[in-house]
């Protein structure tokens, strides 16, 4: 019998399984479907490059605890911290992020439609908000930065149209400051001090992403079983859940895509229409070899007859990489084999099993009905899939520790 069992051994689960230890619940096991633990964090070293094959990783935070988790496992010396240098491209032009601060880097003419339709949106003008994306980013920034920047990107990223995306998860994009906007372009500059995310990250100098996993993995090994996907979940007449007709736990922490679990738990009629609401996408992260002169980090792609939504120049963060290295995201629905891109074909494709939940209209409440259902069952569901929200690693972390901080023992 464990006290508490975890599904998923990415960076959530892992933490969650430390954090347990440490507060004297010794009695856990961490069931990973996947061959190996890390999920998201994994990285490859391919010919020479380092590749995070989740996707883009960089840590930075607003939560100490955090910091200081990470830098008791992996000092903070092992790190380069980097200023960011992200782009991009607009048109055939790539100017820095964000969009709206960096409008005067635009041809003349281009500036000034985009410095109109800003000046023109709906929440300067005190119109009332929207309940749906594309509404709602129209009134945010205006038609013209909706229509060439958010709007295309976006389809491409998520996978599904504007109009099934609700506006509860847009809380990050801060206001609009039209008179800033215009200061900037009168000046040619932005102010930095007023960048809408972290204006520089940590990045470990050897090992990729990955060597902040595996860090904080290293003494929880032993409580993961891998090779384990959870099949079948049975919450008994003693309170308890049998997991895999095998595993048995008072507690059952869910750090896995709530989806993949609907069969295991027996496909639950009453939270069926909630299952159905989350929805998650996948994206493949493709590695080329192509030679640059440029300090960028990673740059957007909105161009919507670009299959790829970002690319990043690897050896700009990863020092102990090849030079020549960019890898790309591309959603899974838009990528078409092996087809060149950076003007020859790929070194390799990898394909996450699941990026990012998807903000479906709806999402919010159908997780907090899951989440709501099971709490008296004692299976509650912590970080990025667990609570169903768009949280970078850092936030996962700071949602698993704050879980095992509020348990009473």
């Amino acid at each position: 019998m464990y006290d508490y069992l975890i599904i998923g051994a990415g960076v959530t689960g892992i933490t969650l399984c430390k954090k347990l230890k440490e507060k004297g619940i010794q009695n856990v096991v961490v069931l990973e479907a996947g061959k190996e633990a890390g999920g998201l964090c994994t990285t490859k070293v391919i010919n020479g490059h380092v590749l995070d094959i989740g996707g883009g990783h960089f840590f930075g935070t607003k939560h100490q605890e955090v910091y200081d988790y990470i830098f008791s496992h992996i000092p903070e010396s092992e790190f380069n911290f980097i200023p960011r240098v992200s782009k991009q491209l607009i048109g055939e032009t790539t100017i820095d992020y964000p969009i709206e601060s960096n409008l005067w880097q635009l041809p003349q003419t281009e500036q000034i439609s985009y410095l109109i339709s800003v000046i023109r949106n709906g929440e300067s003008l005190g119109k009332p908000e929207p309940k749906n994306y594309e509404e709602w980013i129209r009134w945010k920034l205006g038609d013209k930065i909706c229509d060439t920047y958010m709007i295309p990107y976006n389809t491409k990223l998520w996978g599904v149209t504007p109009a099934e995306m609700d506006v509860d998860w847009l809380y990050k994009i801060p206001r609009v400051n039209v008179e800033e906007v215009l200061k900037y372009s009168l000046d040619r500059k932005q102010d930095v001090t007023k960048f809408p995310a972290h204006i520089g990250f940590y990045y470990p100098k050897k090992g990729g992403f990955q060597a902040i996993f595996d860090a904080i993995y290293k003494d929880e090994a032993s409580n993961v079983v891998l090779n384990t996907p959870v099949t079948k979940m049975q919450y008994q007449a003693d309170g308890t859940w049998l997991i895999n007709e095998q595993y048995q736990a008072k507690n059952v922490i869910n750090t896995a895509p709530w989806p993949d679990l609907f069969k295991a738990l027996g496909e639950p009629s009453a939270l069926k229409d909630d299952f159905a609401k989350m929805q998650y996408n996948r994206i493949v992260v493709s590695l080329y070899e192509k030679d640059y002169d440029i300090n960028w980090h990673w740059r957007y792609v909105p161009d919507i007859n670009r299959r790829y939504h970002r690319e990043f120049y690897i050896s700009n963060f990863a020092f102990d990489s090849k030079k020549n290295g960019i890898y790309i995201e591309t959603n899974i629905k838009r990528f078409q084999g092996d087809d060149p891109i950076m003007g020859t074909k790929a070194l390799a494709h990898f394909e996450t099993q699941a990026a990012y939940p998807i903000p479906v209209i709806g999402h919010a409440q159908a997780i907090k009905n899951v989440l709501d259902y099971y709490h008296s069952q004692h299976l509650f569901g912590v970080g990025r899939w667990g609570q169903w929200q768009y949280q970078n690693a850092d936030v996962s972390m700071y949602e698993a520790i704050k879980f095992v901080q509020n348990i009473n023992i």
